[in-house]
């Protein structure tokens, strides 16, 4: 007789959730277990891997909201349907000065390594790093 195990939900089921199905019972329905795979940070980053979306999660990422609650404004905000969420890597050869990661850690409240990947996104996207994170121009700038 063979096992068959509920395979567990994947951060890539989430987001298909969020786009695609956009179920407003999703989150209760799924198991302790499923909810452990959600994380609200690469939730985060995978959407705004969609230009159109940059903005929109940048400000919803600085709210410290609850996975059950992040889940139920983005199905909200986002339009419903099959979204083609290009997952862009770093580049390798890419550095970036500390004074710089460190202003974007304090800033947005983040660790070091999560501040260098919100400089690649931002520098991606063509945005001013200091400009979205802190209202920093560089007259301000020390």
């Amino acid at each position: 007789m063979k096992k068959y195990s509920v395979k567990r939900k994947s951060l890539f089921d989430h987001i298909k959730q969020i786009t695609a199905v956009q179920s407003p019972n999703y989150w209760e329905e799924i198991s302790d277990e499923d909810k452990k795979s959600w994380s609200n940070y690469m939730t985060h980053r995978f959407l705004s891997m969609k230009m159109e979306w940059i903005e929109l999660v940048n400000e919803l990422q600085k709210y410290n909201l609850q996975p059950k609650e992040l889940y139920k404004l983005y199905i909200n905000v986002l339009p419903k349907g099959k979204q083609w969420l290009k997952y862009i890597k770093r580049r390798s050869q890419m550095d970036y000065p500390n004074w710089l990661i460190n202003i974007v850690a304090n800033e947005e409240k983040v660790s070091k390594q999560e501040a260098y990947e919100m400089i690649d996104m931002y520098m991606q996207a063509g945005l001013n790093v200091l400009g979205a994170v802190g209202g920093y121009t560089a007259g301000n700038v020390e």
